[in-house]
């Protein structure tokens, strides 16, 4: 069955409740989920992200939850959980042998179906690539992100993927973790940080921005920072290593439904350990920096309402922090 947004909010909650390696193994062990193909020294919140997509496999959510709210008698967020294990009833198979009931004349038969176009260029799929040579999975003690490299041999990532020099040192980036066609693992390349070159961070726009070892321009190009303007209905790609895993790229329903005060909220999929990844447009410049998700209000509005999104940083206001920080962005 497909990641839902229930599934979402359930990972949460317990990522909240049971953050220890031992609390989650009892919840698993007690629910009768078999543990053998789960891995227990990731982050909390990538734990669950595992176990439930396992469980659902399984057909053992219900199992899971049930554990947690005889713990947790009291959770309003676990009592809200809405979940159900029966899956969708299959219609029956369909002839090919289908008369055509539609217009005869063919000239109303190609047309472009929605309010865009959704056409590119072939050379879309070769910038494409290109462009995700750039982008690294982010190792950290206590889990895994995503982040891009820019000239100067810098990393742009998110501040609550890096926060501080500390943290920078002890991290290491990964290029080029991802499967070849064959799905074999492709050769990759792991380069330490060096925060005392060049380190710059900002809690509140939650970027970061940071040396890289050698030179990764040469072997991994640079995606180019100049201001964007993205607006309501644009599509976007983003490039990620989604869970921590392998790198991918989220192509469907990629609409971006806001943008102001320094952000664009849109609906193109990602994970944990999506955090840190450039956020592109159809002609591939680079418009945001991804940082959230979930239930999300629009910033500066002042209704309580939120709406099930995805978030990045503009990327206009990370060129602006980079500036203030001294740092050019070209």
């Amino acid at each position: 069955m497909p990641w839902t947004p229930e599934l979402s909010k359930l990972r949460d909650v317990l990522a909240t409740l049971y953050t220890s390696p031992a609390d989650i193994r009892r919840v698993v062990q007690d629910a009768g989920l078999n543990m053998a193909y789960l891995d227990f020294s990731q982050a909390p919140i990538n734990i669950w992200q595992s176990i439930l997509e396992e469980a659902d496999k399984q057909t053992m959510v219900q199992a899971i939850i049930d554990v947690a709210r005889r713990q947790y008698p009291n959770n309003q967020a676990l009592a809200q959980i809405q979940w159900s294990e029966q899956r969708p009833v299959e219609g029956p198979p369909i002839g090919t042998e289908i008369p055509w009931k539609g217009p005869q004349d063919n000239s109303h038969l190609e047309k472009i179906i929605g309010l865009q176009s959704t056409l590119v260029p072939i050379s879309f799929l070769e910038l494409g690539l290109l462009r995700a040579r750039s982008v690294a999975r982010v190792v950290l003690s206590n889990g895994l992100g995503s982040g891009f490299l820019i000239p100067n041999n810098l990393l742009i990532t998110n501040n609550h993927v890096i926060g501080d020099a500390a943290q920078a040192r002890a991290a290491k980036v990964q290029f080029n973790y991802q499967k070849t066609v064959e799905g074999l693992d492709a050769p990759s390349e792991e380069l330490s940080l060096l925060p005392d070159e060049v380190f710059a961070t900002s809690a509140s726009d939650d970027w970061t921005v940071v040396r890289v070892q050698g030179n990764p321009n040469m072997r991994w190009g640079a995606l180019p920072l100049a201001p964007a303007d993205p607006k309501l209905e644009d599509r976007v790609n983003i490039i990620q290593h989604p869970g921590g895993g392998y790198k991918q790229i989220s192509s469907y329903h990629n609409v971006i439904a806001y943008v102001g005060n320094g952000r664009i909220q849109y609906l193109t999929d990602t994970l944990p350990g999506s955090s840190g990844s450039p956020v592109f447009d159809q002609q591939w410049r680079l418009v945001g920096l991804h940082h959230s998700g979930g239930h999300l209000p629009e910033p500066g509005s002042i209704s309580l309402q939120t709406f099930w999104r995805n978030e990045g940083i503009h990327i206009n206001t990370v060129i602006a922090g980079l500036a203030a920080a001294g740092l050019s962005p070209a």
